[in-house]
């Protein structure tokens, strides 16, 4: 009988040992707990800026990536443009080819100017057709101010250059202008040079 008595004390002290040991953990897991989600709401907002930072250089980027890509198409279509139609292919029709080519992009308002530059049996005199013309309030956008490469040696000794400008505040979303960067104002603008093909 005093054998169980024994028993029974030693394992009284133990369970207030564990007992209280329990206690002591709890209480540091609550503390621990408060200081995670303190730390949390104060680092939220660096991580939701970052994450916005990126996602905004990705859509830049996209932006920047199509327009080079319209330039270059628009380039094309120029250069294989007959000699009499040249002079009215910036008149409406190069910019609502574009404008779709930048739809699929990625870009739903297109460009806001095409800017058509040739020396096309000009006798080296360059020609600017702009759509359109004068360029909108918004759009400050203007062709390089290098003049048309005259190769010579080649068949072809004329070319045509494109340049097309995109608003970015009409075709991406403005996620930094609540920390201060906004890019609605920025213009993308990319020139493509082909020889005139034929």
């Amino acid at each position: 009988m005093l054998k169980f008595i024994q028993d029974l004390t030693r394992n009284r002290k133990w369970d207030l040992t564990v007992q209280i040991n329990r206690q002591q953990v709890k209480e540091t897991i609550a503390t621990r707990a408060g200081v995670v989600v303190l730390e949390l709401i104060l680092t939220m907002p660096a991580f939701l800026m970052i994450m916005l930072a990126v996602v905004q250089i990705s859509l830049i980027y996209v932006a920047i990536e199509q327009t080079a890509y319209a330039s270059r198409y628009a380039a094309k279509i120029a250069s294989e443009t007959t000699e009499a139609n040249i002079d009215t292919l910036n008149t409406g029709s190069l910019k609502s080819t574009i404008d779709n080519v930048l739809r699929v992009g990625g870009l739903p308002q297109g460009s806001c100017r095409v800017i058509l530059e040739h020396n096309v049996y000009t006798g080296g005199v360059e020609q600017t057709i702009a759509d359109p013309d004068p360029a909108a309030a918004n759009c400050n956008c203007n062709p390089p101010a290098t003049t048309l490469p005259s190769v010579t040696g080649a068949n072809a000794t004329d070319s045509v250059r494109t340049t097309v400008c995109v608003r970015l505040g009409d075709n991406i979303p403005d996620f930094l202008s609540t920390f201060g960067f906004s890019v609605a104002d920025f213009i993308v603008e990319e020139s493509t040079t082909y020889l005139y093909e034929l």
